[in-house]
């Protein structure tokens, strides 16, 4: 016979393994945006670079002819994504949460672009594009098993307050 606290204990349960498991979605979305973050990095500095040894463009003419899917991937948590100067863009993306995976190498290629001779400027942007995919294949190696341990953490924790309830 099912009594209400029965009843309460097996929604509760339910409950309780239901936002386990949309948690582990959530966080399953947000790996797949930091890993499509650092890569839409690196395709931009491989546009800057392009862009400074095939053509010498400023940069302004760079960001404004800059692909806006490689933008919009790279501002995800951004609020806006109209910028015109490389200040601009550094405030943008302080201002979402892409500071964790490579920021600083990106915001540090950010703060030097501009500033010297062609050839220093494809030099630092191919260091950035080495400094990224490092990161990049860390991430990728990483991520599958940060992922995996989380969601069995998860279960577990709820495995045992549900041991506990009954």
């Amino acid at each position: 016979m099912l009594t209400l606290g029965l009843a309460a204990k097996l929604v509760g349960c339910a409950m309780l393994f239901t936002s386990v498991a949309a948690t582990s979605l959530i966080n399953k979305k947000r790996d797949g945006e930091r890993l499509r973050r650092i890569r839409a990095q690196i395709a931009f500095v491989r546009f800057v670079r392009d862009r400074i040894e095939r053509f010498l463009s400023p940069i302004g003419d760079i960001l404004r002819d800059c692909d806006r899917k490689i933008l919009s991937k790279m501002l995800i948590g951004c609020e806006s994504d109209e910028f015109f100067d490389v200040e601009g863009l550094r405030r943008m993306l302080l201002s979402g949460t892409y500071y964790s995976d490579g920021g600083k190498i990106f915001d540090a290629f950010l703060g030097t672009l501009g500033s010297s001779y062609r050839e220093e400027e494809v030099s630092g942007c191919n260091s950035c594009i080495k400094d990224l995919e490092a990161v990049l294949h860390k991430l990728e190696t990483d991520l599958p098993k940060e992922r995996k341990s989380r969601g069995v953490l998860r279960f577990c924790f709820a495995a045992a307050i549900v041991i506990i309830l009954f």
